[in-house]
């Protein structure tokens, strides 16, 4: 369902547009010192990630998605983007949607906390209420309430 490797161009046409178009990750370190991810002179992103043959949980639960260490390179403005460069994505996003999603898998209880922390920071806009002073509680509980899958079952 998630894939974190650039798709083949021959096979995938439409979904290597999307791929290359919104799920790299930006040149940073030695190549873009100035790069939004770069934190103290150091990767905040930890891009480039390392090849991998398979899935794995990284030790803080986080998943480690396959990205191969095959021949596939996007090229763009002189610099050279593989697998190491993809931002994990479902395939069917960026071409319902057209836009960057970020996917990741959400089963261990760590991601869920970290999905929790975007859920009750809100959407991205403003709302002003008036009342007469009475707070209510119990709506404001409800609206950034968020049940995972996991927790569900």
């Amino acid at each position: 369902m998630i894939l974190a490797q650039l798709p083949d161009s021959q096979l995938q046409p439409l979904l290597y547009a999307k791929v290359t178009k919104y799920m790299l990750h930006g040149l940073c370190g030695v190549d873009n010192p100035q790069a939004k991810c770069m934190v103290n002179g150091k990767y905040s992103k930890h891009f480039p990630k390392e090849y991998r043959e398979r899935t794995d949980w990284a030790k803080d639960s986080y998943p480690l998605y396959t990205r191969s260490n095959n021949s596939l390179v996007f090229e763009h403005n002189g610099a050279r983007f593989t697998n190491q460069y993809v931002v994990p994505y479902c395939s069917q996003l960026p071409l319902l949607f057209d836009y960057h999603l970020n996917v990741e898998i959400s089963a261990r209880l760590e991601t869920v906390k970290y999905l929790r922390k975007y859920i009750y920071k809100g959407p991205n806009r403003a709302t002003m209420e008036i009342s007469g002073g009475i707070q209510d509680e119990i709506k404001a509980h409800l609206d950034g309430r968020f049940i995972s899958p996991t927790e569900a079952c």
